[in-house]
């Protein structure tokens, strides 16, 4: 899913938001990089989290925002793009509609396309959850004003990851260019996912087409896309909340 999507998703799942909240929100996209790999962020399993609760514990809201993103542990990432009720993830459950057009539109390999698709999926509900929530992108622009708070947690995912000091320096500020925040709409979206498909893949796209695909998948998500947010809300939350628990019983 797209960041202000994964923001709102934490704060519904952990029923409050704060900047830690946040940042663990987008962490797990935002740090993807030549340092660090998609599996690194989106596949840690529980590895992370446990270091920053037994260890780093001031930053607990931050590994409980980042599980409410991963794939495992199973966030809503494993839930849009792995599996949902027994089949594909959900966006890629929807991706087949579009596939053809997002090929056309943004000059694919064929190869690409599903995933490509499903993206166009991931922004229909971005600008669903916007339109829905209106200050939920300013509580992104204030968290990325905290520098105190981002450098402490850019140095200590250098220190679990045993990297240069520095070398994750201004990543979550820099992932503010991949968000659109401000009177979102299809034609702003196609805008921004153009210019990350060139920085990317040096693909350009048209914008026009993609705008039009990106208000179809809103037709397509609109009968269930609520129904998912709220099935993965209630399995996201029991299974943060059990993973706590286990550490009450240790103790």
């Amino acid at each position: 899913m797209f960041p202000i999507t994964h923001i709102w998703f934490s704060n519904t799942v952990l029923g409050y938001t704060n900047n830690l909240t946040v940042l663990g929100a987008i962490y797990s996209d935002a740090f993807i990089s030549k340092h660090l790999t998609y599996d690194n962020t989106h596949k840690c399993d529980w590895a992370f989290f446990d270091y920053i609760m037994k260890k780093n514990h001031e930053f607990s809201d931050f590994a409980k925002a980042i599980a409410t993103h991963t794939v495992y542990p199973k966030g809503l990432d494993y839930y849009g793009d792995k599996q949902y009720l027994g089949s594909d993830g959900y966006c890629f459950q929807k991706a087949p509609l579009i596939v053809d057009d997002v090929i056309d539109a943004c000059n694919l390999p064929i190869e690409l396309g599903l995933w490509k698709a499903h993206n166009f999926i991931e922004m229909a509900v971005e600008i669903e959850v916007i339109s829905a929530n209106e200050k939920i992108s300013q509580v992104f622009k204030e968290a990325l004003l905290d520098n105190g708070i981002m450098n402490n947690l850019e140095s200590l995912i250098e220190q679990y990851f045993n990297l240069i000091p520095g070398s994750l320096k201004n990543s979550f500020r820099k992932f503010e260019s991949f968000a659109e925040i401000s009177d979102t709409n299809s034609y702003k979206m196609a805008l921004l996912y153009s210019s990350n498909m060139k920085r990317r893949h040096g693909i350009s796209i048209n914008v026009d087409k993609s705008s039009k695909i990106i208000d179809i998948s809103r037709e397509i998500i609109n009968k269930d896309f609520k129904e998912f947010l709220n099935n993965v809300e209630n399995r996201v939350k029991n299974m943060i909340a059990d993973r706590i628990d286990q550490y009450d019983k240790k103790e």
